[in-house]
């Protein structure tokens, strides 16, 4: 076996910090510059060398290093956004910026464990193997603690490394087979051949990285002009998505009932519009009604008019605002059609709550964090998985519809879950909707790479999206990722456009995430235990 040059290359230990800040401003750009997604692809690489490193305490502290820097990042947001809460919390007096800081301390800290987990795998698989065994070690550990970081109570799911690719949709037909986090082991993959290249100085693995590249390309690419035909072939539904461009002032305590009314009057008169446009399915935002919609089956202040209105104009409006029932406050979208149109769920209840946001975790056991942390005056209750609403157009158009709210359109297995039809016994949804208000983070990342992220939802499921946020960003998706329609942010508009409605599924709603977590698991157990043994032996 070749000596490999890499660890004289990392020796002094000066060097790996740097190296470790070359990988995160790669992996990192792409997630702030989509256009950037090539650097994905060789991003890791600088990390892997200085994880060759021979002692591993130095592989500890740079994978802490890149997680901290490179979540960081990621989340910058999330301290601006805290800070400017107080007005809306339970204790509007509580020092905010402080709690900001905390918090995204404490959530850089939690995602960080992740990577340093990725970085102590993959350098003792790196001291046990080279070569293809190598990029597969590498590959298995990056799907592995992705998956584990997007799973539990605070599972959160941001800036896979699926999402840098979302700008080259060849690629990103991958998640269709894969879903994103085997997109993600994919492109670690690709990483871990150009570092093997790097490491031992052989052509074999160069030459295996770029035909991996341009093979995975030639095939998303083919796959995407299938998809495109099947689309051809299929019925259309014009769909509208009102954003409205009401920020989170519409929240404050002393807001007046004539600003209500104009949110209300506002929504129904673009609405209207779009019903006029030949639009059948239109889409409010998250909490477009800043109040209870329903209070314990009583409804409230808009429902008669957004009733009054579908019923005129025979279409059927999807309306988040809140929903008060035994006593639980829930943060609902509410289904309104003509009564010969609509059977199923006629309210879906968000399941997937943001943590220490909509709800303080694990107060049952510690029950002195709801104490001390700020909170919202009344907490968010979670709703349950139950039928999807179908939708009867004409005699030929039934349209079953999952809805996703806000937070829950990260976690790509949720919303698997939700479209259903995985045991190929019940027939799936046909169309997502998802409804998000992301007021709350101003002109920052997260409100774009939070839409971005509905681009690779649409190719997993290969559904239509219709995206209604209250103050941007808005989108209509077709099932390849293509977005037909945009609103940016801050702008009232009205987005209209015919998406395709197709109930095939893809082998990611079929197959879901674990057969491929479980292989991970399973071949990084051959790549550690088999060489533990033999050392035994020797």
């Amino acid at each position: 076996m070749a000596h490999s040059p890499v660890p004289k290359l990392a020796t002094p230990e000066k060097r790996t910090i740097p190296l470790a800040f070359a990988s995160i401003a790669c992996v990192a750009l792409p997630v702030f510059l989509p256009s950037t997604f090539p650097l994905a692809w060789i991003g890791l690489v600088p990390f892997l060398v200085a994880l060759n490193f021979s002692r591993w305490q130095m592989s500890l502290i740079v994978s802490l290093i890149f997680g901290s820097a490179f979540h960081g990042a990621a989340n910058y947001w999330l301290i601006p956004t805290i800070a400017e809460l107080g007005p809306y919390t339970e204790s509007p007096n509580q020092p905010m910026l402080f709690w900001a800081i905390f918090g995204f301390v404490a959530l850089v800290l939690w995602q960080s464990l992740f990577v340093v987990l990725f970085g102590l795998i993959v350098w003792s698989v790196l001291k046990r193997s080279k070569g293809f065994a190598s990029a597969l070690g590498i590959s298995a550990a990056w799907l592995l603690t992705e998956w584990l970081r997007s799973i539990g109570a605070l599972g959160y799911p941001w800036a896979l490394l699926a999402s840098t690719q979302i700008a080259f949709l060849p690629i990103a037909q991958w998640a269709s087979f894969l879903g994103s986090l085997g997109l993600s082991g994919l492109i670690a993959f690709v990483n871990g051949l150009f570092f093997e290249w790097l490491r031992w100085k052989e052509k074999g693995f160069l030459f295996a990285a770029i035909l991996s590249l341009v093979l995975f390309t030639f095939l998303g690419w083919s796959e995407m002009n299938r998809a495109n035909s099947l689309l051809r072939k299929s019925p259309n539904l014009k769909v509208a998505a009102v954003q409205g461009n009401f920020g989170k002032e519409r929240w404050h305590p002393d807001v007046a009932f004539t600003e209500l009314d104009e949110i209300l009057k506002t929504h129904l008169r673009l609405s209207e519009q779009a019903a006029k446009k030949s639009a059948k399915l239109i889409v409010w935002s998250e909490t477009a009604l800043p109040w209870r919609l329903r209070d314990e089956n009583r409804w409230g202040y808009g429902a008669k008019e957004i009733q009054a209105l579908a019923e005129k104009q025979k279409v059927a409006l999807f309306v988040g605002a809140g929903d008060w029932q035994n006593g639980k406050s829930y943060n609902a979208c509410f289904v309104f059609a003509p009564k010969k149109m609509l059977t199923g769920n006629k309210v879906y209840q968000k399941i997937r709550l943001v943590p220490f946001g909509e709800y303080v975790p694990f107060k049952e056991i510690f029950p002195w964090l709801e104490k001390i942390l700020p909170h919202s005056p009344i907490e968010t209750a979670a709703g349950s998985y139950g039928e999807v609403p179908t939708l009867l157009f004409d005699v030929n158009m039934r349209v079953k519809v999952a809805t996703v709210i806000c937070f829950e359109s990260l976690f790509p297995f949720h919303l698997r879950k939700l479209v259903g039809g995985s045991n190929l016994q019940t027939s799936p949804a046909d169309l997502v909707v998802i409804i998000t208000n992301d007021s709350w983070f101003g002109d920052t990342l997260a409100p774009r790479h939070h839409a971005r992220i509905a681009i690779l939802r649409a190719i997993e499921l290969r559904r239509s999206i219709v995206r209604c946020a209250g103050t941007g960003i808005s989108a209509i998706i077709l099932p390849t990722g293509k977005v037909l329609q945009l609103a940016d942010l801050n702008q009232r508009k009205l987005l209209l456009a015919s998406v395709p409605i197709i109930s095939l599924q893809s082998l990611y709603q079929i197959l879901g995430d674990l057969p491929f977590v479980a292989l991970s698991v399973f071949c990084l157990a051959l790549l550690l235990l088999r060489k533990t043994k033999e050392t035994k032996v020797n």
